[in-house]
C-alpha cells in the first residue's frame, strides 16, 4: 500500500502518565525500528481529546456510519492516522488485566467502523490488510492470563481497520518508574520488537 504517513511504523503510547515504563518501551521500540533502517513516529494518546461513546447507535443508522461526536474531539484524527499507518505498534501498561481507560475509550469510539464493516461500506472494506504489534508492560510479576484482556481488546479493535495483531510481547514485574530501563532483558526484548516491526514495514513498502 502507498505510504501516506510520515513514518513506516506508528507507535501508539497508551499510558496516561508520561515517562513511565510503557513510554520507555515505546522509545526502545522506536530505536529498534531505526536499527532496522525504517522510520518511526511515537504518538501518545494522552495528548489527544477522546470523548466516551454515547451508545446512541447513530452510526448504525447513518448512511456513512458517522459518529455524532466527530466534531467535538480528536478521535477521528487518531483514526485517520491509524488507517494510514503501514505498520502499527501499541505500547501499553496493563491496568486490571486490560488497557488504560483512555485507550479503551478510544477503542469504544470505533463502533462506527464495526458498523461500517457490518454494512459492507466500501470506504472501510477497501482498507488494505496490514500488520500490528503490541508491547504490554505489567507491574504484576505473575498471572497466567495477565495480558489476555488487553490482547483481545486490541485484536478485535484493530480488525476493523484491516490490521492483524501479532502475538503481543508481555513484560512483567516492571512496576516502579525506571524499572524497564534498568532491565537489560526487557530493554532488549522491546528493541527486538522494534526491529521486527521495522523489517516488516520495509517488506510492506516493497509490496506497495
Amino acid at each position: 500500500m502507498p505510504n501516506t504517513f510520515d513514518a513506516d511504523v506508528l507507535i501508539i503510547a497508551c499510558s496516561h502518565r508520561g515517562g513511565g515504563n510503557s513510554d520507555a518501551a515505546a522509545e526502545r521500540i522506536a530505536r529498534g525500528v531505526a536499527e532496522a533502517r525504517a522510520s518511526a513516529r511515537v504518538l501518545a494518546l494522552r495528548d489527544y481529546s477522546v470523548l466516551p461513546c454515547l451508545a446512541c447507535r447513530s452510526c448504525a443508522a447513518d448512511k456513512l456510519s458517522r459518529c455524532v461526536l466527530a466534531q467535538r474531539d480528536q478521535t477521528e484524527e487518531l483514526f485517520a492516522v491509524l488507517m494510514r499507518a503501514p505498520v502499527v505498534v501499541f505500547a501499553s501498561p496493563i491496568y486490571f488485566y486490560g488497557v488504560p481507560s483512555l485507550c479503551k475509550t478510544w477503542v469504544d469510539r470505533s463502533q462506527r467502523f464495526w458498523e461500517a464493516r457490518r454494512k459492507g461500506d466500501p470506504w472501510v472494506m477497501a482498507l488494505k490488510e496490514r500488520p500490528a504489534y503490541a508491547c504490554f508492560v505489567a507491574g504484576q510479576p505473575a498471572g497466567q492470563k495477565l495480558f489476555d484482556g488487553a490482547r483481545l481488546t486490541l485484536k478485535y479493535f484493530l480488525v476493523n481497520f484491516g490490521l492483524t495483531l501479532a502475538e503481543p510481547l508481555g513484560l512483567r514485574g516492571l512496576d516502579g518508574r525506571g524499572d524497564l530501563a534498568a532491565s537489560a532483558e526487557a530493554s532488549e526484548r522491546a528493541l527486538e520488537l522494534g526491529r521486527q516491526a521495522g523489517r516488516t514495514a520495509l517488506l510492506v513498502a516493497g509490496d506497495a
